[in-house]
């Protein structure tokens, strides 16, 4: 079974979560990674162009006995807005101190809590808020199942979890997104005969949405899932989840639509890989945007041409023209150099 995805390709989001055994503990490494396919995004001071926008990691220690957070290191080896004197000097980096914060916490039900509390909205970076909530949601019930495992080496990899999400336009004012969870979790290399042992448990959850542009709403939505192991990988079916998902379809992808997700499918049994996918519809539509600036410019042109006024009468949603959302994340809080008006520096 397999989700199709029509249209001029805009973005990629990549997520990865890797838990592996360390000397001293526990080792949880995160990335989040948006590849840009098309268009590109006028900043303050430089053209953001298609290309890799965001490339940031987290690195965690965790006490396996707590699952309290005992370090953190973060990398950002792309962001977003470098440093500048069209800046102030200020840069999507400038955040990063404010995670220290959750050093000492387990990640447990009160970590989002904790999460939007120390690093949410105008005080942290959305992206790094949306892979440390991933990690939140993966680790639990990773390390539920690995207390039943036995003999881990050092350095070995207990469980990975990657979700890529894909945004297509497939027609004018149309936005298909697509995400692709997956969890693996190995069994230890000394118990396992053969390679294909080495994989304990898959699971995957797929999902489909069909987004109207010019209101936001889900047209369509699709889900399906598939549990397998080493012994069932051959026999392994895929489920179609349609049925759980039907009250999503007519909700706008934002704002809210993760909150929704949560509120609908949260407590449903065995739901938890499904709702994971389900919230990263909302932060991939964000991303998917900037992608859909030369469609704004056009459709623009078209109204001011039929006697719009300075923005054209343009149906767009006024976030999507601004490059980002207020107070979404540091750079772009209410008092943020971006949102000044300045002329471009002649040197």
């Amino acid at each position: 079974m397999q989700l199709p995805l029509e249209g001029q390709p805009l973005h990629t989001r990549s997520l990865l979560i890797e838990l592996s055994n360390a000397p001293e503990g526990l080792r949880v490494w995160g990335q989040v990674l948006d590849l840009r396919k098309a268009s590109f995004v006028p900043m303050v001071d430089e053209l953001q162009t298609a290309g890799v926008i965001h490339d940031m990691s987290l690195d965690l220690a965790v006490d396996p006995a707590t699952r309290a957070i005992r370090s953190l290191e973060v990398g950002q080896r792309r962001v977003a807005v470098e440093a500048s004197a069209k800046t102030d000097g200020q840069s999507c980096r400038d955040v990063q101190p404010r995670l220290q914060e959750l050093v000492g916490h387990a990640v447990d039900a009160g970590f989002p809590a904790l999460l939007q509390q120390t690093f949410g909205g105008p005080r942290g970076c959305s992206h790094l808020l949306t892979l440390l909530h991933l990690m939140a949601s993966s680790l639990p019930p990773a390390l539920d199942f690995e207390a039943s495992q036995e003999g881990r080496r050092v350095g070995e990899l207990i469980f990975r979890r990657s979700v890529y999400v894909d945004g297509h336009e497939p027609a004018e004012g149309r936005l298909h997104l697509s995400v692709q969870l997956m969890d693996f979790h190995s069994a230890p290399l000394d118990s396992v005969e053969d390679r294909l042992g080495i994989l304990a448990r898959q699971h995957e959850a797929r999902v489909l949405a069909d987004v109207d542009l010019s209101n936001l709403e889900v047209l369509e939505l699709a889900a399906i899932e598939r549990d397998r192991s080493a012994a069932t990988l051959g026999q392994a079916a895929w489920r179609n989840e349609g049925a759980k998902v039907t009250g999503l379809v007519g909700r706008p992808v934002m704002p809210g639509f993760g909150k929704e997700v949560r509120r609908q499918l949260g407590a449903a049994p065995g739901s938890r890989q499904l709702v994971d996918a389900l919230t990263q519809v909302a932060p991939g539509f964000v991303q998917c945007t900037p992608a859909l600036t030369d469609r704004m410019i056009q459709q623009m042109a078209r109204a001011r041409g039929e006697g719009g006024g300075a923005q054209g009468g343009s149906p767009i949603p006024e976030f999507m023209t601004r490059g980002g959302g207020m107070n979404a994340c540091y750079m772009w809080r209410e008092d943020s150099p971006l949102l000044a008006t300045r002329p471009i520096s002649r040197g």
